[in-house]
């Protein structure tokens, strides 16, 4: 089974991960690090606390403004799954898509509103569908808990 969370992982390692070790490759898709993705997400937690949450969400699910950068976006999430907010393919908002697995079995957004939910934030690695290419891409994902009922995140597609 493949695990998922990212224990005792350094942001080092993830770094070199993301950069494909110094290689040139082609494939390589994103110039953000983990530390950008990290501060990416803690920025919207600020913007969540001076501003209140419905100001934040409508802001989080807008396709451009200071909460899209590149390839990353914010996305929230009721802990029970529902989307709140999606930067990246805003028809996802009022779906429930606790159940979705990634094709390695990953249980995704479960596993992304425990870490928020028993953590108050970390890490995760899975695969999603990019909303750029349609395809399923691993990616990189920082969660953090806002309150006991949501949680928002970013992720870097690898």
């Amino acid at each position: 089974m493949r695990k998922s969370a990212l224990p005792g992982v350094t942001i080092a390692v993830l770094t070199l991960i993301l950069v494909g070790c110094g290689s040139s490759r082609e494939t390589k898709t994103t110039s953000y690090t983990p530390q950008d993705l990290k501060a990416f997400v803690e920025k919207a937690c600020d913007y969540v606390k001076t501003n209140g949450k419905e100001a934040a969400l409508k802001e989080f699910t807008k396709t451009s403004g200071p909460f899209q950068k590149g390839e990353l976006y914010i996305f929230a999430y009721n802990t029970d799954g529902t989307v709140i907010a999606h930067g990246g393919d805003p028809t996802l908002v009022g779906k429930n898509i606790i159940t979705y697995r990634d094709p390695n079995g990953v249980p995704a957004v479960k596993e992304a509103a425990d870490i928020a939910g028993t953590k108050g934030g970390g890490w995760l690695l899975c695969m999603f569908p990019n909303p750029k290419t349609k395809k399923q891409q691993d990616k990189l994902v920082y969660v953090k808990k806002v309150d006991d009922n949501w949680f928002i995140g970013s992720g870097l597609y690898l």
